[in-house]
């Protein structure tokens, strides 16, 4: 097996597992024999090696939320959507395997474009006029997408700004097969007179059928980003978020839509999770602020602190105090940090004056604290 590639080059046979699997599958292909020329069965090979659980879940996670973030400026709307079954994107691209693939460039997981999903929504509007007259649909063709007929030479932007749709967790893909039984017949018949005639390119059911293995995504969840370009299209936002719900239910994304693939339904507790996942991503780059903002020496206490209970966290620092961890004004800082989480616990007890044997070690614990940051102000 061979790959067109210069010929010292160190390409590994086998996909790489931390691997980029779009670059991997479109530009490292290695199936062709010593004459350049491919047995069915490694097209399939092929395939197979790339099929499987593909993305970084976080990485996804995180790029999802930053372009909701996005969206969510520009006054727009996300929402996600399950594939039903099967689903084909970039199926024309070339590819020696016969049928290609869209991957994105860096998260290396398949996609629709932002052109694909303004695609999509036209088709919709062109095909469902809502009731609209022929007027009132050109003139909502050219305000939503810029123009009135996809031939038209543009002369404005759309109302809309289309992203590209992509998952926001691992996608699963499987090879597929599909079997064309007159594939000549598609390709070369009618031509002329004497492809109708000839028995290898008539469609007839004396030919057999020639499995042809393509990549396929087994099941994915798509999150859809559309935003106004102008404030005054926010209102017409709620309804193109419903025909894009429309067009993939009832047209389907992708290629082979005519089969079956390609068909998803609205994630309708989308909402809710985005929410939760928006206040958690809050409060990390809260927690993240908060870590930059302390010295090198408050981190170290952090450190310190971060296996024990919070009830413990004044007995831990006392002893390690005690066994003169820290000097120098580190000491009192210790020991101030120390009063105030017996304060905030109701521990501090340095003027108790009853019998109470529990509140008496909690005296001793007090005074012997504040002796340490006596001694702090003192050196001071």
């Amino acid at each position: 097996m061979q790959a067109p590639l210069y010929q010292d080059h160190q390409t590994p046979h086998h996909k790489p597992q931390d691997a980029h699997a779009g670059l991997w599958f479109e530009r490292f292909f290695n199936r062709y024999d010593s004459q350049w020329k491919l047995a069915a069965e490694d097209k399939q090979a092929w395939i197979k090696q790339t099929a499987g659980q593909i993305g970084d879940r976080s990485s996804l996670e995180k790029y999802a939320l930053r372009q909701i973030a996005l969206v969510q400026n520009l006054q727009g709307k996300s929402q996600r959507y399950h594939s039903d079954w099967h689903f084909i994107t970039g199926m024309g691209n070339s590819h020696p395997v016969e049928n290609g693939f869209s991957w994105h460039p860096c998260l290396a997981v398949p996609y629709l474009s932002g052109a694909s999903v303004k695609g999509l929504l036209r088709a919709w509007v062109e095909m469902n006029d809502e009731g609209l007259t022929e007027i009132e649909k050109k003139a909502r063709l050219k305000s939503w997408f810029g123009t009135e007929t996809k031939e038209d030479i543009a002369e404005q932007t759309g109302d809309f700004i289309f992203f590209d749709a992509l998952p926001n967790e691992p996608a699963e893909l499987v090879c597929d097969i599909m079997t064309p039984h007159a594939g000549k017949w598609y390709s070369e018949g009618g031509k002329d007179e004497a492809c109708v005639s000839h028995h290898e390119t008539v469609p007839a059911d004396w030919h057999k059928p020639v499995p042809v293995p393509f990549l396929a995504v087994k099941r994915i969840s798509l999150v859809f980003h559309i935003a106004p370009r102008r404030a005054k299209s926010q209102s017409e936002l709620a309804q193109l978020m419903q025909a894009l719900t429309c067009a993939l239910d009832y047209l389907g994304a992708g290629a082979k839509t005519a089969a079956g693939y390609g068909y998803f339904s609205e994630d309708t507790g989308f909402g809710e999770q985005l929410k939760a996942a928006q206040v958690e991503q809050q409060q990390a780059l809260q927690e993240q602020q908060r870590q930059d903002s302390l010295s090198p020496f408050e981190q170290s206490l952090e450190a310190l602190l971060e296996n024990s209970q919070e009830s413990e966290h004044d007995t831990r620092l006392l002893a390690e105090l005690k066994a003169e961890r820290w000097q120098g004004n580190e000491k009192k800082i210790v020991a101030e940090k120390i009063k105030f989480i017996m304060q905030d616990s109701k521990k501090w007890q340095p003027d108790f004056t009853g019998s109470n044997k529990k509140k008496l070690k909690l005296k001793e614990r007090s005074l012997l604290v504040q002796k340490y940051i006596d001694a702090g102000e003192k050196d001071d």
